[in-house]
């Protein structure tokens, strides 16, 4: 999965990368056929998805707790039911995250609304177009995680199985959307898991330095004893002796 981020890049309308340095190239028409999404219909063409306005009229008619005027206004949570636990359910299909996700993309809400309106959407086109802008926008300081590392897999597995000379020692521990459930039982990955979603904060590291006063003894000081200095007593004359 390294390799396929590290190489990717964006050739008019394809994606081309390398697995175990083999070049390959992936398209819309590719990445539809591995999601096995394809026409009801052959004749019938793909409905067509809605404008951001026309989602957001959208979205307001759903229900929505606080005023909408940007899709970055829109919060999952704040979804009235049962359109928030729809929105949970394609955050959780498309991620692996069932919570930590709070903002709702144009893709997301484009599903959501095909969903509604029982419309024949091409999800893998949307899917699609966030591959894209993922690899676009890779170099950048601030770019996005890759929402969906599962899709990945997905693809990698797809050229492995169809290009023999790929090394079939690339899948030595490599588990696939197939073993998820598995994976997602072993406690290193649920302390990360819960660590990334924000479920849990990540331990503080032991630090070695030692502060100040750590040497200082923890016995109680000694109070000195305070010593009487006598003097010497005057001596007698000797007029003084013959008395």
């Amino acid at each position: 999965m390294q390799e396929f981020w590290a190489t990717a890049k964006l050739h008019h309308n394809s994606i081309r990368f390398k697995i175990d340095t083999k070049k390959s190239v992936l398209d819309l028409e590719a990445f539809r056929e591995m999601l096995y999404i394809s026409l009801r219909i052959p004749s019938q063409s793909f409905a067509e998805l809605p404008t951001v306005e026309e989602i957001l009229e959208f979205l307001r008619n759903i229900g929505h707790s606080h005023e909408i005027r940007h899709l970055t206004d829109v919060n999952v949570n704040k979804l009235y039911q049962p359109w928030r636990s729809f929105a949970s359910v394609i955050n959780k299909c498309l991620t692996g995250k069932s919570s930590g996700i709070d903002s709702f993309r144009l893709s997301q809400a484009q599903i959501l609304w095909g969903f509604y309106h029982r419309i024949n959407v091409d999800f893998a086109y949307l899917i699609w177009e966030d591959f894209v802008y993922q690899v676009e926008h890779k170099n950048q300081k601030r770019s996005n995680e890759m929402y969906y590392p599962r899709f990945t897999k997905v693809i990698i597995d797809y050229f492995m199985t169809r290009k023999p000379s790929i090394s079939r020692q690339n899948k030595i521990n490599w588990h696939y959307v197939r073993d998820d459930v598995l994976f997602s039982t072993i406690k290193v990955y649920k302390e990360y898991y819960a660590c990334a979603t924000g479920e849990a904060t990540p331990k503080p590291k032991a630090s070695s330095k030692k502060k100040k006063g750590d040497f200082a003894s923890s016995t109680t000081p000694l109070t000195p004893t305070p010593t009487t200095t006598v003097g010497s007593a005057p001596r007698l004359s000797a007029t003084a002796k013959g008395k």
